[in-house]
């Protein structure tokens, strides 16, 4: 089913990016699998698979704004080849601007993948691996195997863009 908007970011943000543009699709949640009822949100199996359809969608949104990120980019190559001061181009530009759109995609990355990297940890214990099969699996050490498993992400929702942090360009 198409939708004619996606959210790129966050319901906290303002700005959508239609689909069509970019031939995008919300992507619907997987197929329930046996057991996958509400009371089980805390299954390692389950959590996992949800982190899994995170990604997707934020692989999707990082997708859609990269293709802003080109545009973007050749619209300021023009203007600055044809002469424009650069300020009179970054202040007619609209927001987000490129440096926004790239911290709002490293952004999206690093929060699903905390969730993702916790959550395969927590699947792979619940398995019966052992703090050091997992950290051999994920490169690291014991020790952080061990606090990653501790601390579950404090949160489920995307953080909201940057706005006014980052410079124009």
């Amino acid at each position: 089913m198409w939708f004619e908007w996606t959210r790129a970011y966050n319901a906290e943000s303002s700005l959508s990016i239609p689909v069509a543009q970019y031939g995008l699709r919300k992507r619907q949640r997987r197929a329930k699998l046996p057991g996958m009822a509400a009371e089980n949100t805390h299954d390692p199996v389950i959590t996992l698979l949800s982190g899994l359809d995170d990604l997707l969608d934020i692989t999707d949104a990082n997708i859609a704004r990269a293709r802003l990120i080109k545009q973007r980019i050749a619209h300021l190559r023009r203007e600055v080849t044809a002469g424009k001061p650069l300020t009179t181009i970054v202040a007619a530009e609209q927001r987000p601007l490129i440096l926004e759109l790239i911290t709002d995609n490293i952004t999206a990355l690093q929060d699903v993948g905390s969730r993702l990297r916790w959550a395969e940890a927590a699947a792979l214990r619940a398995e019966g691996l052992t703090v050091a099969a997992i950290a051999r699996v994920f490169g690291v050490t014991r020790q952080r195997v061990s606090k990653l498993l501790q601390q579950p992400p404090a949160s489920a929702r995307i953080r909201g863009p940057s706005r006014g942090s980052a410079g124009p360009y």
